[in-house]
């Protein structure tokens, strides 16, 4: 038995608040508070899901959207086709919701986690761009916090004998920005302890002293 879009619509808004509708390339997506939850296609409703949430729907007969003869990208393949008396039948409502509800806490979570993530990226640090965060990511160094445990100095000199191409400007883009300021702050005290530092680190370690600051 389909569902009809327009029933599904004003079935989930009646159950669990207003919800909205977005037409997809893949069919229509259903959100609420802007989580797309669920996708409605060719008279069938499928509930994003993953891990137990997973293992639950398939075991009351969901099947996984790259299961039902659709090829799909990762992201798709987390859909589930929900058997339509959840949500035909009033009886099992309440357990379509509890799904629904789980699968919205599964959302924000993964959103959390990834505006934790982004928060940790070098390039949200003054001075830092893409570039420098890829180059620092080449010697192991991903994060904001393995870049403060290492250290602008031993992070340059690290690059450095990795035999990749680096001028002075990491480093002094990299000593202000683990300080929160832009390089132009830098106030000259800060800059003769900066300096002294990088270039006992450079002799200790065979290469050439480091002849300028910014």
């Amino acid at each position: 038995m389909s569902i009809h879009t327009i029933n599904l619509h004003e079935k989930l808004s009646a159950l669990l608040g207003e919800v909205e509708s977005k037409k997809l390339f893949s069919g229509i997506g259903i959100f609420y508070n802007d989580h797309m939850f669920g996708i409605y296609k060719q008279g069938g409703f499928y509930l994003r899901a993953k891990d137990e949430l997973a293992q639950y729907v398939e075991s009351i007969g969901g099947v996984r959207w790259d299961r039902d003869g659709v090829p799909s990208n990762l992201r798709i393949r987390d859909y589930y086709l929900i058997p339509s008396d959840y949500v035909s039948d009033e009886h099992k409502n309440s357990m379509l919701i509890k799904m629904i509800k789980e699968s919205l806490q599964q959302i924000e979570s993964e959103k959390l986690a990834e505006s934790l993530e982004r928060a940790k990226r070098i390039r949200r640090l003054p001075n830092m761009s893409l570039k420098y965060e890829r180059l620092l990511g080449k010697v192991g160094i991903n994060t904001i916090s393995q870049l403060r445990e290492i250290g602008a100095a031993d992070a340059y000199i690290l690059i450095k004998s990795q035999g990749l191409f680096v001028t002075s400007h990491l480093f002094w883009k990299t000593f202000a920005a683990l300080k929160n300021k832009y390089v132009e702050l830098l106030t000259e005290t800060e800059k003769e302890i900066a300096f002294k530092e990088i270039n006992e680190k450079l002799a200790k370690v065979g290469f050439r002293a480091m002849k300028y600051k910014p």
